[in-house]
Formats: structure tokens, sequence, C-alpha cells
């Protein structure tokens, strides 16, 4: 696992590993995507997802410049923050993403350049690639120029966990980055050393199966007295009668509202 469970948390906290959809086998790559990928050597990824700047041309600007400072082919993310949305010519070496899969994407790159949040960090580490954390938030009082998102303060986390496992530079926060800072964390991150340990953590987060143990804690955490209804058992009770243990499965608790033995008011969840 990424981070081991701490000493100090109790039994009855349980850690999973990340929790992956399957990957979508009806994907049908655009074929300007495949030539692009298919003319050269592996390009890297950078992108910001939902992440939203007010200067997205700046953003787009420091971006490049990194690219051609770094000498490699790149996948650029549009995001939702437009990122190459303007009249800046595009370089040979450049390809403007929309929406790709990142399970599917990320087999194909040789680095993931990201925001940090968990989703996109589950995927970049689990591909085996080395991962590039750009925290765009932690501290909004250093971001005010940013408008925030939900997955905000796990970010720099994630750019620490990645680095402290060797998959990835230091990262770097976007209020201090910089095109010649990118460019150097890129060229660090295709290092073979970092290429080695990115590609072993990914095979160890293969092997974790986050979903299953996910699934195994929380049904280990239910109370078997009151996981059940009391007139179906073989049902899960979803409902309680006020002031009584009477757990009720839906079906239970819909007989009864009907026949008038309860009212709605005396049920809760």
């Amino acid at each position: 696992m990424l981070l081991p469970k701490p000493k100090d948390w109790g039994s009855h906290i349980s850690i999973s590993g990340f929790f992956v959809l399957p990957p979508d086998d009806t994907f049908t790559p655009p074929p300007d995507l495949l030539s692009f990928l298919e003319a050269g050597d592996p390009p890297i990824y950078i992108g910001f997802g939902s992440i939203v700047v007010d200067n997205p041309e700046a953003m787009t600007s420091m971006i490049f410049e990194a690219i051609r400072q770094a000498g490699v082919r790149a996948l650029v993310s549009k995001g939702w923050g437009g990122l190459g949305s303007t009249d800046m010519e595009l370089s040979k070496n450049v390809f403007l993403l929309g929406n790709i899969p990142h399970a599917w994407l990320f087999d194909r790159v040789s680095v993931v350049v990201h925001h940090g949040g968990a989703g996109t960090t589950a995927a970049s580490l689990l591909s085996g690639k080395p991962t590039v954390v750009v925290p765009f938030f932690g501290d909004v009082s250093y971001f005010p120029f940013v408008r925030t998102t939900s997955n905000g303060s796990q970010q720099p986390f994630w750019g620490d966990m990645v680095a402290n496992a060797g998959a990835g530079p230091k990262p770097i926060a976007y209020r201090e980055q910089t095109a010649d800072k990118l460019a150097q964390q890129i060229q660090e991150a295709l290092q073979p050393e970092m290429r080695v340990s990115a590609r072993q953590i990914g095979l160890r987060l293969q092997r974790e199966r986050g979903c299953e143990n996910g699934v195994r804690s929380f049904h280990s955490s239910i109370s078997t007295k009151h996981s059940r209804c009391s007139i179906f058992p073989e049902r899960f009770a979803v409902w309680n009668v006020k002031d009584r243990e009477c757990p009720l499965s839906t079906l239970a608790a819909g007989i009864l509202l009907q026949r008038g033995l309860i009212c709605a008011k005396d049920i809760s969840m």
C-alpha cells in the first residue's frame, strides 16, 4: 500500500487501498491521438482536471515552455481550465486532449503531471508511471486567484506521498511553479531509478484489490444484531421504529405503513 496504517489507529479503522473502476472496454481512441502516440517516443501527460485558473493563457504558456525545455513530446489535457485554448502556435511535439479515460491513456505515456487529486493519483500510480504533482490548493489563503474544489486540501498530501514513495519528485505548488522548475521535475521523473520505482509501486497497487477490501471492511463493521430486519430476517434493515428495538427493511416498513400499523413519523433511518 502507498499509505500504511498508522500504529495508533484502532482495529475499527481499516485502509483498503484505492477504489478503482474497471476499465472501459468500449472506449475507441480518436485516430489523430493514435497517430500522435505512434509517431515517436511515449509522450508525457499534463492535465489538471477540474482546476480553473484566472489566467489560462499564462498557464498554457508556462506549460508549453516547460515542455520545450524538457525536450519531450506531450499530451496536454484542456480540462476545465481551457489549457491550449489560445492563439498560441502549437508545437508538433504537443497534442491537445479532450476527455480520455485515464486508465487507457496513462498506460501509453512516460510521465504523468497532474494536480494531486486522489483519483488521478491512483490512476497514475496504478499505471506504474512516475508522477509529478503540482498542488493548486491546500491553504486557500495562498491561492486567492484559483477557484477551489472539494478535493483541494488533499493535493499537497498526495504530492508528498508520491515523492516519499520514490514515484515522483517533490511537489512544487502552483503559486511557486515556473517553466524552469516544471521542466526540471519532468526530467527528474524520467530518470531510470524513478521509472523503476514507479513501476514497482504500480505492480504492488495492482495486487491490493482496494474495492474488495473496502466491501469486506464495510460488511465486517456492521453489527449483526442491527443489520437484519425484525420481520424478514433475510433482508437488511434500513429503518428503525422510534423508542423500540425494531429494525425494519424497506419491504417491512412499507407493509406496516400501508396497513396503518405505524406512521411515517414513527420510523427513522
